[in-house]
């Protein structure tokens, strides 16, 4: 199959991306990746051969079009217009490089050429919702309807629905009945075998060999608790040392309390902060942590029901997780024994208290179910429910095909063949207070009350 996957990024960092087609890849399809760049546009091809082509975001024609199109004045307008600008330019990255057999478009603004790729190819469409676009972590309000008016509207186009776990699926069935079922692809890593620490971890933070990390790993973005570890760094016993290892808005903050006075010892700071890593480092720097951190505050549907990378990440090297309650989290967490959760309000005395009472057996408990967790909870183990969706949709192989296991059964939010752990008995899905509150957003999109 010729498959165009497509993204509004710039492709290099986005890893669920970066699976999605390497397994597509690895399968002898000819897939392509198709991205957006604030810089020039560029080519290039990945390591495993996959090319990749990075359109320039090109917005100065936003205004003029919002007059052409005799849209209202504002910022719902004006975000209205960026969107399908954006779409429109990925699509006609696709259009002119060649003629797909199957879309995947990937997060919701590419979906906004949802009808552009219909009407010019006319091939299946797999949507993959990586989050609750709705409701993210301190939304404003205008764009949240945005988000939902570009799924409203596109809904309709998609052939194939994959998103994360069970709790997002069930928002998707309510929110939007034209959806197919969804196919549940976690963000879960790639099988490695686990390698003996180097030390680079504990070199580059500045800490002596035998401290203790307390490591948050990914972007410093606001409502990802990070303020909550920094005052619960300060109750820390001296063996523990948190440090932030990526990069994002709250360097500066993260960076100021680093470089504070203490009057602990040499090699054993309060906080330490180093550059993001290399994707295909990272496990070898994750390594060097005793605990990882996972503490997203409870700011809308997207952080209650999240399961992100690191969830898979930080067992993948070995490291037991600390993470916010939240429902997703919080079941495959206990379920494997991989860690522990602490409450969605994040209280750092919380924190700080129940990181102080490890104990190094306990530690080395967690440390070993993660290692089992990473052996049988894997990339590998749910690629498959993505190669059955793409060989449901392209359809019965042709005499010149090899046939592979095309008649598969699709694993789905509904069916939870494959993966009982990612099937909680009761969905978590029932915040009514927030869904509510999405659903009036939506309604407003569509009444104007």
């Amino acid at each position: 199959m010729r498959i165009a996957a497509v993204v509004h990024n710039e492709v290099r960092h986005d890893a669920r991306v970066l699976k999605s087609a390497s397994t597509m890849k690895a399968r002898g399809h000819d897939v392509r990746l198709f991205g957006l760049t604030a810089g020039e546009s560029e080519s290039f091809s990945l390591p495993n051969g996959i090319p990749v082509r990075l359109e320039h975001r090109d917005l100065s024609d936003r205004t003029p079009r919002i007059v052409r199109e005799q849209l209202p004045r504002g910022r719902d307008s004006a975000i209205w217009t960026s969107f399908r600008i954006q779409g429109e330019t990925v699509f006609q990255a696709v259009k002119a490089e060649f003629v797909p057999d199957i879309v995947h478009i990937h997060d919701h603004l590419a979906l906004a050429a949802a009808g552009l790729y219909k009407e010019a190819f006319d091939c299946p469409l797999i949507w993959d919702a990586h989050e609750i676009y709705e409701d993210l972590a301190s939304i404003e309000d205008v764009r949240a309807v945005v988000n939902a008016r570009i799924i409203e509207q596109n809904a309709g186009h998609v052939d194939g629905f994959v998103t994360l776990n069970r709790s997002i699926a069930q928002f998707y069935r309510e929110q939007y009945a034209s959806l197919p079922e969804a196919v549940l692809v976690p963000n879960a890593v790639e099988r490695v075998a686990q390698t003996s620490y180097d030390g680079r971890l504990h070199a580059a933070a500045g800490v002596e060999p035998g401290q203790k990390i307390l490591l948050f790993q990914g972007g410093f973005s606001p409502h990802r608790g990070i303020p909550n570890l920094l005052e619960a760094a300060a109750l820390l016993d001296e063996q523990w040392t948190v440090v932030f290892m990526g990069w994002g808005k709250l360097e500066e903050e993260i960076r100021a309390v680093a470089e504070e006075t203490s009057s602990r010892p040499a090699g054993r700071p309060r906080v330490a902060i180093v550059p993001g890593a290399p994707q295909d480092e990272l496990l070898s720097w994750t390594a060097g942590a005793a605990l990882g951190a996972i503490p997203y505050e409870n700011t809308g549907l997207n952080h209650l029901y999240c399961s992100p990378n690191k969830l898979w990440e930080y067992p993948a090297a070995g490291v037991p997780i600390l993470a916010t309650d939240m429902p997703e989290m919080k079941h495959k967490i206990e379920t494997h024994g991989i860690g522990f959760t602490v409450g969605r309000e994040l209280d750092p005395r919380e924190i700080a208290a129940k990181v102080n009472a490890l104990t190094d057996d306990e530690l080395a408990t967690l440390a070993l179910n993660c290692g089992s967790f990473a052996d049988v909870d894997n990339w590998q183990r749910y690629e498959s429910r993505l190669e059955g969706l793409y060989a449901k949709l392209a359809g019965p192989p042709t005499l010149d095909e090899p046939r592979r296991a095309h008649d598969a059964a699709v694993p789905t939010a509904g069916d939870g063949r494959g993966a009982p752990e990612d099937l909680p008995g009761d969905s978590p899905a029932r915040e009514e207070g927030l869904l509510q509150r999405v659903s009036a957003g939506i309604a407003r999109l569509f009444t104007g009350k």
